[in-house]
């Protein structure tokens, strides 16, 4: 009941992030050896990135399909997959004054000392383990470009699901077009 209402869809974004985040953590963790490459990291981070992102599509068109049913009290509104995504927004906010503060209090410039720094930072890279290489985290700091990434890339990509829901948009009746032929 809880996909029913505001909270709920907004906790159903948070819970996708977390299981998508669990799961390629997982990998990057066990081929550390080809993601701890740049070149094997930053290939990780945008396939993990794209699959990431046709996730978040889903969630935000699943929750449109659902706004539409008739025994819903909520009424889908164009926009409502980018309002749902905020949640997250918040807590990536969160993730990166947690990683900042473990090499900001924990460290010495070069690596982290204390256990709590450690953590701290082993939280960041699971949080941000989807596209981990494509926000320039090193040593504490992240690149300009990855704060773009950290809000824009979910937030987008529920707003877009949510907005073909609203419209009947179905990609995958389109790319079965394409991939089958007609008679």
């Amino acid at each position: 009941m809880m996909k029913y209402t505001w909270h709920g869809q907004i906790l159903s974004v948070i819970t996708a992030h977390i299981e998508a985040a669990f799961v390629f953590f997982l990998i990057w963790t066990f081929s550390i050896s080809v993601t701890g490459t740049r070149l094997g990291g930053f290939v990780f981070s945008l396939v993990s990135a794209v699959l990431y992102t046709v996730m978040m599509y889903l969630r935000g068109y699943t929750t449109a399909r659902n706004d539409k049913k008739s025994y819903t009290k909520l009424t889908p509104i164009a926009y409502k997959g980018a309002v749902i995504a905020l949640g997250l927004v918040v807590l990536n906010i969160f993730a990166v004054i947690i990683y900042k503060l473990s090499w900001l209090l924990g460290s010495d410039g070069e690596s982290l000392s204390t256990l709590r720094a450690v953590a701290g930072n082993v939280f960041g890279i699971f949080w941000f383990s989807p596209y981990l290489n494509l926000l320039g985290m090193d040593k504490g700091s992240i690149a300009p470009y990855g704060y773009a990434v950290i809000v824009l890339l979910h937030t987008t990509a529920c707003f877009l699901g949510y907005f073909a829901g609203y419209k009947n948009f179905d990609i995958s009746v389109k790319l079965r077009n394409l991939v089958y032929e007609k008679k």
